[in-house]
């Protein structure tokens, strides 16, 4: 299979990475919702966010000292983290539909990102972290001439990814002052995000033709039942797996569900919408939290019993998230067309 690319901005795009981000951004939204039911949580929560990750290592173009890579990170990355981060704080001292937290206190919890503790934004500072690692990694695969360098990058990011989650099973949450066992500025999640960010890089220069030659409608079925076999017969019968049990589950379910999403999105035709969306995540990450506070809160108001209906209702419920999701991912368009032609320097890029 050919790789489609598409221009955009003066480079060119990668078509089925922009339906992969499309997916889990759509995925994102709907991990928010109040109406989204497990049902849903369980199919896309093992894939989701490390896809994105996956994506951010496929993309990646190691052609510069670690001063211009940092520098460019920082204003495609950091300086978007903060300008819709402190955009949100703000915005929730003058507009508030949840129980209101006093500026400093919620700056303070924000400026330390610890994951769940009011992190606005967290994906985008956690990505920017990871990449941080990431880079320094890349830069001895580039440089080493071992005949095992691939077996290498893959064994030691993976040993670390391990590690970190290892941490995050046993780590007791009281220990910290917060009640999580989360650290500041994700330094927890760093490495489990860069392992989906090294085999990213690796798919594209190394295992990618060969995937697109295996990638045929038996083998994409064979991955989907699979797949589906695995997170459901868990959940369904609540399974409570031993440690090291669990550990091995996750990693298999999470690289299973990313191989199933992008051999489906090798062979999705892409449409305008799919592509602008896909391209403008990160503003959609940034601000799709607000947007469905205010409509959930308007229902609750407007249509209450029809509301507590749908939540009540796992099959009502379940098809809303996802209806919901599509209509926020539709109205997001027009904040993002306005950030993009009079503010493109919030994500780091020139003015047009």
């Amino acid at each position: 299979m050919k790789e489609k690319l598409t221009s955009g901005g003066g480079y060119y795009r990668v078509e089925w990475v922009d339906v992969a981000k499309y997916i889990c951004i759509i995925f994102v939204m709907l991990s928010h919702l109040e109406s989204a039911t497990d049902i849903l949580r369980v199919f896309y929560n093992p894939f989701f966010l490390f896809l994105f990750f996956f994506c951010s290592g496929y993309v990646y173009k190691h052609n510069q000292n670690f001063k211009k890579f940092l520098y460019k990170k920082f204003r495609g990355l950091f300086i978007p983290w903060l300008v819709f981060s402190l955009l949100i704080i703000f915005s929730a001292q003058i507009i508030s539909f949840n129980e209101h937290v006093s500026l400093m206190e919620t700056l303070k919890w924000n400026f330390l990102q610890i994951r769940t503790v009011k992190d606005e934004v967290w994906f985008v500072a956690a990505l920017f972290v990871a990449f941080i690692p990431f880079y320094f990694f890349i830069d001895k695969y580039q440089k080493s001439k071992s005949a095992h360098k691939d077996f290498n990058l893959i064994l030691i990011s993976f040993i670390l990814s391990l590690i970190s989650l290892t941490y995050t099973k046993i780590m007791n949450p009281a220990f910290f002052p917060w009640g999580t066992n989360t650290l500041p500025w994700h330094l927890e999640y760093i490495f489990q995000a860069m392992f989906f960010m090294v085999l990213g890089y690796l798919f594209k220069i190394k295992w990618e033709k060969q995937f697109d030659k295996l990638n045929t409608k038996k083998n994409r079925l064979l991955i989907t039942i699979s797949y589906l076999l695995l997170v459901y017969i868990v959940y369904i019968f609540n399974l409570n797996l031993p440690l090291v049990v669990n550990i091995i589950y996750q990693y298999i379910i999470s690289l299973l569900g990313c191989v199933m999403i992008i051999s489906y999105c090798k062979i999705i035709k892409i449409n305008k919408y799919i592509s602008f969306v896909g391209q403008n995540t990160l503003i959609y990450f940034a601000l799709h939290g607000k947007l469905y506070s205010l409509i959930q809160t308007v229902l609750k108001k407007v249509i209450p019993n029809i509301y507590n209906i749908i939540l009540n209702n796992v099959c009502y419920s379940t098809i809303f998230s996802i209806c919901f999701a599509l209509v926020l991912s539709f109205i997001l368009i027009i904040p993002a067309c306005i950030i993009d032609k009079y503010f493109p320097f919030i994500l780091g890029k020139k003015t047009k």
